[in-house]
């Protein structure tokens, strides 16, 4: 879902310093029209205020308005629908690349201070927006545009399952926290990632691991690499007391959704430990008893470009618009009944 986006028209004056001083030069050094808030044309500047490392290459970045207004209307109704994401831009590169915000915390409200934004975000190897990012040290400004409704959920949702690959977590976070607001629906999330660093501490409501019959790995298995068995892994080490800050963040939504909605069912799957999503894991989901009720039910897939299409296939370009595609993968295979596949 994340993508670039080249920056039309001259360059912009940049100054990077302290919050309060970078601030006041962007005011100055922008033209008339440039706009305090979030807004879905214009650019407009935010303090990274703290940067929280969750792994060794993922980290989540907290970004305050930079003129402490109000959270815009646009950011409220963003939250009720479902998928949305907003542009940070690299200004040497003059390039935007969009990334989709984290849920807000249950103790986080806004003040006079203005309200903020967090993302999740890896620092991938060679990637100039992701590298820049990662580069900033706390008080610089960073320029963000948006929000933009990347899917918006069907007002008569009731059943979700959700494929989350590596940072692909923050669309589904996005999913649990507009479900939590609908009385009898209910989720399943199933998270993989390559480390378990990625997610310390979390353990699903069931047990994930099986040594027999294991899946591949989707990127070896798109490399061509064999698995080579190692029985070691296949239970990891749980660390009591010790949980991550993404996995600390899922326990609380599903604590509110479980409150609010039919709940939150998580599973956690790591390549290290030769865990990974199942195509039954899948099938055993979509075949349980229906929500009480008609409704739409929606499998949902987000994460790097090889995770989605391994599971439903490519999506295309068409007139310059990205569009779901026919669907394939593994998820073509399976007779989904009257679920409905969306690729984020």
């Amino acid at each position: 879902m994340s993508r670039f986006t080249r920056i039309k028209g001259p360059r912009p004056l940049y100054i990077c310093a302290a919050a309060g001083v970078g601030v006041a030069v962007y005011r100055l050094l922008k033209p008339e029209s440039f706009n305090a808030s979030l807004h879905p044309h214009d650019f407009a500047p935010y303090i990274l205020v703290d940067k929280q490392s969750v792994s060794s290459t993922n980290a989540i970045f907290t970004l305050h308005d930079g003129f402490g207004v109000p959270e815009p209307d646009s950011i409220k109704e963003a939250r009720k629908r479902g998928v949305w994401s907003v542009q940070a831009k690299q200004p040497q590169l003059q390039i935007a690349r969009a990334y989709t915000p984290l849920p807000s915390k249950p103790d986080e409200v806004d003040d006079e201070d203005g309200h903020s934004l967090r993302f999740l975000i890896r620092k991938e190897t060679g990637g100039e927006m992701s590298t820049y990012l990662h580069r900033l040290p706390a008080g610089s400004t960073i320029e963000l545009r948006g929000p933009t409704v990347e899917y918006e959920l069907p007002q008569d949702v009731k059943e979700v399952v959700f494929l989350a690959g590596g940072t692909g977590i923050a669309p589904a976070m996005q999913v649990a926290e507009a479900l939590s607001r609908s009385p009898g629906s209910k989720m399943h999330l199933l998270w993989a990632n390559r480390r378990r660093e990625e997610c310390e501490g979390g353990f699903g409501d069931e047990a994930a691991l099986d040594a027999s019959g294991q899946q591949p790995s989707w990127w070896k298995g798109l490399l061509g690499l064999r698995q080579h068995s190692d029985q070691s892994q296949h239970l990891g080490t749980r660390k009591t007391g010790s949980k991550g800050l993404i996995v600390r963040e899922l326990e609380a939504l599903k604590e509110r959704s479980q409150a609010a909605s039919g709940g939150l069912n998580i599973e956690y799957y790591v390549d290290e430990e030769r865990s990974f999503i199942k195509p039954g894991d899948v099938v055993k989901r979509i075949r349980t008893e229906p929500s009480e009720g008609q409704g739409s039910r929606l499998i949902l897939i987000s994460g790097p470009d090889g995770f989605v299409d391994y599971w439903a296939g490519k999506k295309l370009w068409v007139e310059g618009r990205e569009v779901q595609g026919p669907l394939g993968g593994v998820l073509a295979k399976i007779d989904l009944k009257n679920w409905q596949v969306v690729k984020l």
